[in-house]
């Protein structure tokens, strides 16, 4: 509850203030692994980038690598008595891996002698981009293995004399948990943490305490671009004539931000005199349009794959429920039918379903529903679970897990049948999850 616990506080502060592609078979809510044969790529790092390949596809839950250690050619024969699907080889040489994905069974070249660029500073994100082609290749499914998560981290800080004090930061990491690293100092409280369309820029929420300005208290969104420099999303002299046409009220917080399909402009909400409506912020014009009315409390937005409805949360009805608006305010919909208070909605790359975290009692669940209200269902639940983010292909979800108070909190990612799980290995613990675009292959 790490996540819910930081932000809600803050909150009650201020407001108290193709053709050939496998088809994956399904049974009874099983999917049923191919094995793929993966032999050792030959040159500099080839075992190296095979081992990374092994893993990525492990961890999808729709293959299962064949060893090949005694295997050292790619006769068909071997591997077939192995009961390898499929068989990947290659090489690395000079600045390029090249390499070959054929069918066992048939004997076909899926494609043969493909090539990506290679140099030593981006041997995970080749092995990645690997990955990509075969899966694709087999499951008709748009990749997901050269992406980043990036996940709120906490950490103890302490000035001279004095005492240490609880922040967090943000750490970014590859998708299966390497590679991670700190963007942000620890020197506050940093949360809610969403990429950008291109994967190049993160919005946030930042919460300096004691520090003010005209929003009031620091608590905002901000956006972190890739040459790690950040900036407020709404510069003072924005805000200062927006709150002039708004009877001079004050500006308490804005937070749970979302960016657009298109990049161009981010929604969120904004805490006034108690309550917070949903705002779309333009970076093209710096214009910022109020989509609902600060009558109840209206929060995390988020805008369907085309860029044509938002998805929220809203009390509005007495407890919190999903509504479903047009991206210019109007036809807005309650679209929740279930019992308890469904929260944090998210809709899928796919535009099919809305994910989102639903509590009812002391349980927590993590959900799907259809953008129209039906077919809601559980795919997990616990002691909490909560924040769910989509993978680019819209087939995985990772969502924060905490098995119970005395444990750290952890990412998991499932597939969307909630069948298949596993945790997502951080040092230290991790929170709130967002999980990047899938890299362009070069």
């Amino acid at each position: 509850m790490f996540y819910k616990k930081i932000l809600f506080s803050i909150i009650c502060a201020f407001m108290i203030n193709n053709s050939n592609a496998l088809k994956i078979e399904i049974k009874q809510g099983e999917v049923k692994p191919e094995p793929i044969g993966i032999s050792d790529f030959k040159g500099n790092n080839g075992q190296k980038i095979s081992d990374i390949i092994r893993k990525d596809l492990n961890l999808s839950f729709l293959f299962v690598s064949i060893s090949s250690d005694d295997i050292n050619t790619i006769d068909l024969s071997n591997w077939k008595e192995k009961g390898a699907r499929f068989l990947l080889y290659g090489k690395v040489n000079n600045n390029q891996v090249i390499f070959t994905l054929v069918d066992v069974i048939t004997g076909k070249e899926l494609f043969k002698n493909k090539e990506v660029n290679i140099n030593t500073s981006n041997i995970r994100e080749a092995a990645h981009t690997i990955s990509d082609y075969v899966y694709e290749r087999i499951t008709n499914e748009v990749g997901y293995f050269n992406t980043k998560i990036v996940y709120v981290n906490t950490v103890q800080k302490s000035s001279g004399k004095k005492q240490s004090h609880r922040n967090t930061q943000l750490m970014i990491m590859d998708q299966d948990g390497a590679n991670a690293k700190s963007i942000t100092n620890g020197y506050e409280l940093v949360l809610s943490p969403r990429f950008s369309p291109d994967g190049k820029s993160i919005a946030y929420i930042a919460y300096s305490n004691g520090t003010s300005s005209v929003f009031g208290k620091s608590a905002h969104v901000y956006i972190k671009n890739g040459n790690n420099s950040r900036k407020r999303l709404l510069e003072d002299s924005i805000m200062k004539e927006w709150i002039k046409k708004n009877n001079n009220k004050p500006i308490s917080m804005t937070y749970a931000p979302r960016f657009s399909p298109d990049g161009q402009s981010v929604v969120f909400a904004v805490i006034i005199n108690g309550t917070s409506a949903i705002y779309k912020y333009n970076m093209t014009d710096n214009k910022l349009i109020q989509l609902t009315q600060h009558k109840n409390i209206d929060t995390s937005p988020c805008y369907s794959p085309d860029g044509k409805s938002i998805v929220f949360t809203s009390n509005r009805a007495g407890t919190e429920e999903l509504y479903v608006m047009n991206v210019d305010g109007s036809d807005q919909h309650k679209i929740s039918q279930g019992e308890g208070k469904y929260s944090q909605p998210v809709w899928s790359p796919r535009g099919d379903l809305i994910t989102f975290t639903k509590q009812i009692g002391n349980t927590f669940y993590i959900g799907v529903v259809k953008p129209d209200g039906s077919g809601e269902r559980s795919i997990a639940s616990g002691y909490l679970v909560e924040s769910p983010v989509w993978s680019s292909n819209g087939r995985y979800i990772i969502y924060t897990y905490q098995s119970s108070a005395y444990e750290n909190p952890q990412i998991v990612l499932m597939d969307l049948t909630g069948r298949y799980n596993r945790i997502i290995k951080t040092n230290g613990d991790a929170s709130n999850p967002a999980w990047s675009p899938t890299i362009t292959k070069k």
